[in-house]
């Protein structure tokens, strides 16, 4: 095999390549760029389509990945929606139920806390205070099924609305913490598992 000279290792790589592939490979490059250009430019457009899009459109558009299962396409949504209309608690709601489908409890209570919070500050009309009751018996629901009693008690309290079941769990749970700071720690165990099982349906996800 005839070895390659030192001069000819210096050729330039048109010099070494054959005329013909040099170019294939020229225009397979220029090719490649403008593919890369053009898929840039298109998700920029679609960013700034997005961008200015109307809170309403962005929770119709929300619904409809809702309808095809695409969670995290959905929750961009919402956020975006939010982004454009911070106070406006019907976003922080359909949040709220997205995490809450999601199992995605821990968010899901910041959302409908946040919407309450929104509403009770916004209060005008019967509506309003229908919605706000509403969404407080929400909270209160949630706050008993991720377990924690005594808060679900006060949200109740605040709806002057007992609730024998919240007030039960929050006793338990007393009595569960008693016997675990008294180190009688299978008994505190049985009324821990107690609580799990008949009160906190849901885990706290974050």
């Amino acid at each position: 095999t005839k070895m390659m000279s030192g001069p000819q290792l210096l050729l330039s790589p048109q010099q070494q390549v054959p005329r013909s592939l040099w170019s294939l490979l020229c225009m397979t490059t220029l090719l490649l760029s403008s593919i890369q250009l053009t898929i840039a430019t298109a998700a920029d457009n679609d960013n700034k389509k997005d961008h200015h899009l109307s809170a309403g459109k962005l929770r119709q558009l929300a619904e409809t990945a809702l309808m095809e299962r695409k969670f995290t396409d959905a929750e961009s949504y919402y956020r975006q929606a939010i982004a454009i209309e911070p106070t406006n608690s019907a976003n922080h709601y359909k949040l709220y139920s997205l995490h809450k489908r999601m199992r995605s409890y821990g968010d899901a209570l910041g959302d409908i806390t946040t919407a309450c919070q929104l509403l009770e500050t916004q209060q005008a009309d019967d509506s309003s205070k229908n919605k706000t009751l509403e969404y407080k018996r929400i909270k209160a629901k949630l706050l008993l099924n991720l377990g924690r009693c005594d808060e679900a008690v006060q949200e109740y309290k605040s709806l002057n609305e007992p609730n024998d079941e919240a007030n039960k769990c929050a006793e338990i749970t007393t009595i569960a913490l008693e016997l675990y700071q008294q180190q009688d720690w299978s008994t505190a165990i049985h009324h821990f598992d107690n609580i799990l099982s008949n009160y906190a349906t849901l885990g706290d996800t974050p």
